[in-house]
């Protein structure tokens, strides 16, 4: 399995058992979010390394978090009484955006270099023997 991928399930998983912990909201507000922070996250990651055309990585994180912020602002919508959709959406949609886009690098960065990658250990480059 692709290590970019795995490390964005770990924290996928991780972020989520914080939020539990952390919130005191009840449990269909907790399912909500958890859901669409999983298609916005981990199905935006597979999504992106898995990719058949040509764009950009960054585009497609882009995309996939737009429609999963928009999803959750829907659903929370339907599930919180006082929200709305697009309420506050100035502040939402970038500061999400750029919150994905974050947890995507850094994502990517410790599935390429983490312990975990297998196909980075084992391929050191030999030295050359010193000149006399």
């Amino acid at each position: 399995m692709n290590p970019t991928i795995v490390a964005s399930f770990l924290f996928f998983f991780v972020l989520s058992l914080g939020l539990i912990a952390l919130s005191g909201a009840p449990a269909k507000v907790h399912a909500a979010n958890i859901v669409c922070f999983f298609v916005v996250f981990v199905l935006g990651t597979v999504v992106a390394e898995n990719r058949k055309s040509d764009l950009p990585i960054y585009v497609i994180w882009l995309v996939v978090g737009l429609v999963g912020l928009f999803a959750w602002d829907v659903v929370s919508s339907l599930i919180i009484v006082k929200a709305e959709v697009f309420m506050g959406w100035y502040i939402l949609y970038p500061a999400g955006l750029l919150g994905i886009l974050c947890l995507q690098i850094l994502a990517r960065a410790v599935g390429k270099y983490g312990p975990f990658n297998k196909q980075r250990i084992g391929r050191a480059k030999p030295r050359p023997y010193p000149k006399r």
